[in-house]
């Protein structure tokens, strides 16, 4: 079963409330998936260009050159980074004050867990503290499914573990997307809140421990298989669905993807 070290983060935690069965084959068995996620190659594209975008915004935060950043944009197969780049350099989210942690992992302890956090960027001004998200989705996310996002939870707790939590006096989640610049996403969090995350937290970690390996099973709703990249070991199918199909699901984007760890260029 998992290691009693297992760093546990909002990706993997993601993936178990999204499908026991799933979490299972990539963390318990790490597996490798046998399926397509789609039939599409735009989603590939999709998930490339965003990494090459917030490699951008990495390094904007590093203090490159704006002008040498448009070039690389205008340089780089897929034309929507120029737009996105542009979108973002704009934006008044790229000229933040205060001290400036871009692309930072921080870690805590939970239940005698490690729960770790890597953040786009992290900005401190005085006793208050933002975390921002930067996205490339096709479509606008609503308040009420970011809530539900483990990220939404994760992160706030991490962070006010790590700047100690007793002398701040609120959190912000930020979530921008790169296509929808002027509809930024705010959710604010204070200590209530980050108890409260820790409790669901700490239930689900537990919960993931107690299990028997029969226990780990798949999830009702199949409508998530049709994505998933280990439907095959679970007989719900090999056919690789189609983009349209996901885009049109009431399901979250962010639950389908491949877990970010498998995919973080950074790490």
């Amino acid at each position: 079963m998992l290691s009693p070290d297992f760093t546990f983060s909002q990706s993997n935690l993601q993936t178990f409330t999204y499908c026991r069965r799933r979490f299972y084959l990539r963390y318990v068995r790490r597996l490798i998936w046998p399926a397509q996620l789609v039939s599409d190659q735009q989603y590939a594209q999709d998930r490339e260009a965003g990494v090459r975008f917030h490699r951008l915004v990495h390094q904007h935060f590093l203090g490159f050159d704006a002008d040498l950043l448009r070039k690389v944009a205008e340089a780089d197969p897929d034309q929507r980074l120029p737009v996105w780049l542009e979108n973002f350099l704009s934006n008044s989210l790229s000229h933040l004050n205060g001290r400036l942690f871009p692309e930072a992992l921080f870690t805590a302890t939970v239940e005698g867990r490690t729960l770790s956090a890597k953040v786009d960027l992290l900005q401190i001004d005085n006793r208050s503290i933002s975390i921002f998200d930067w996205k490339t989705s096709r479509q606008l996310p609503n308040l009420s499914s970011l809530q539900k996002q483990q990220q939404s939870k994760v992160y706030p707790l991490v962070i006010s573990r790590a700047f100690d939590g007793k002398e701040l006096d609120h959190l912000t989640m930020v979530y921008w997307e790169a296509n929808f610049p002027e509809q930024v996403i705010e959710i604010n969090s204070t200590l209530s809140d980050w108890q409260r995350y820790e409790l669901e937290i700490s239930a689900l970690i537990e919960l993931i421990f107690s299990l028997k390996l029969e226990e780990f099973i798949a999830t009702p709703d199949e409508r998530k298989c049709y994505w998933c990249e280990y439907r095959s070991y679970c007989q719900r199918g090999k056919a690789a669905e189609k983009l349209e199909n996901i885009q049109d699901t009431d399901l979250i984007g962010d639950e389908i993807k491949i877990p970010e760890d498998v995919l973080d260029p950074w790490g």
